[in-house]
């Protein structure tokens, strides 16, 4: 029998937090070309004696109050990682160059994003992922399909500092009531040891009528059926060849561990400026003990879902390695490993060790941002990735 988690109840219902800027006593550090080697900033963890966290979410996407978060406001010091070796194997994210900026997309058009734009995404992981030694130890071909996608974008009058300013979200074009979101200043991974199979099996299963794979694959229909040039093919092709994004048996397979899965996100600036306001900045997965992980549950009318909240780094261990990349503009992409099932941490262990599982990441208050900079808006799309024959 299925057993409904127990919710604990919490004293005072948390807020979710605003980033800050860094003490005053600490500042940025600059090489002898004056290009940024390092930047302090806050970031907010959980504490750790934080123990469930949770909140309800109705059917519009609107969350009631969230319990159990006890938020510590931590300095911390971000790396500048252009320039460095990070890769998505080793660390859980990387750099790619990506061109775009000639193919006019327009990001707030959910059918443009994915009618153009998620095959973009789905060769440049299929690319990574088979240029990394490690990557494609497991043989055969790469299978990559994407998703799923948010919009964010900081608000144009939020400051500098961070303080945020509610405005009305922006609805995107064609999204069934979906919205531009702000960039989440939290520390935080996508996906948990029970959330990602979960995931990845929701995606062998027939799609609801609003969700966004349903266009997807109705768009995958039109485009095989306008390649293929045997009738006799086209009218023999079963129904059932677009009823799910993955087939059902590689995903049993890969849910049982006879075959290697990951969850990744293409993270990309979408205006022409260069990015300053709230970039995103990463958690070197080497430097990421589970231990260090604390539940966060999201209730659905039908379903919990789950991430991970964060807390800080024991001062007996080295501590959370951070980095980010400056001044990201619209053609470099952004990989980040949201769940590895052949990660350490995916495995059991309390630590990653040849793969990463994935990086814990957030929004930051980065202190050389200009107090005019514009606003940030970028996209983060999500793909399913399955090693095995295509």
């Amino acid at each position: 029998m299925k057993v409904k988690p127990t919710l604990e109840k919490s004293p005072v219902p948390s807020a979710w937090p605003i980033m800050h800027l860094p003490s005053e006593s600490l500042t940025a550090e600059f090489d002898e070309t004056n290009n940024i080697s390092s930047v302090p900033t806050k970031v907010n963890y959980v504490t750790p004696e934080t123990g469930l966290i949770y909140t309800r979410r109705d059917i519009s996407g609107s969350d009631s109050e969230l319990i159990g978060a006890n938020w510590v406001n931590t300095d911390v010091r971000v790396g500048n990682a252009r320039g460095k070796t990070v890769t998505l194997d080793e660390n859980g994210f990387e750099l790619r160059r990506s061109d775009v900026s000639h193919m006019d997309i327009n990001f707030l058009d959910n059918d443009d994003v994915t009618h153009r734009y998620y095959t973009h995404c789905e060769q440049l992981v299929k690319e990574a992922l088979k240029s990394s030694s490690k990557g494609g130890v497991d043989g055969g071909k790469i299978i990559v399909r994407a998703f799923d996608h948010n919009v964010r974008k900081s608000g144009a009058s939020v400051p500098a500092s961070g303080t945020n300013t509610k405005t009305e979200p922006k609805k995107i074009i064609n999204g069934n009531g979906s919205v531009v979101q702000q960039p989440a200043g939290l520390v935080h991974a996508d996906y948990t040891r029970v959330s990602a199979p979960r995931r990845i099996k929701g995606l062998s299963l027939k799609p609801k009528e609003n969700d966004t794979l349903k266009n997807i694959l109705e768009q995958r229909q039109k485009d095989r059926v306008v390649a293929d040039e045997k009738q006799k093919e086209i009218e023999e092709k079963s129904e059932s060849d677009f009823q799910s994004l993955l087939d059902p048996t590689l995903v049993t397979e890969a849910i049982a561990g006879k075959r290697r899965y990951a969850l990744i996100n293409v993270w990309r600036n979408i205006q022409h400026d260069p990015v300053y306001r709230s970039p995103l900045a990463c958690v070197d997965a080497r430097t990421m003990p589970w231990s260090d992980l604390r539940t966060f549950q999201i209730h659905y009318a039908d379903r919990v879902g789950e991430n991970y909240f964060v807390c800080p780094s024991s001062p007996t261990v080295a501590g959370h390695k951070w980095w980010y990349f400056p001044r990201m503009v619209m053609d470099e992409a952004l990989l980040l490993k949201q769940w590895d099932s052949s990660g350490g941490i995916a495995q059991g262990e309390n630590v990653d060790n040849l793969h990463s599982t994935f990086t814990v990441h957030s929004a930051i208050v980065d202190p050389t941002c200009p107090v005019d900079a514009p606003a940030r808006e970028s996209i983060e799309v999500r793909l399913a990735v399955i090693w095995g024959n295509e």
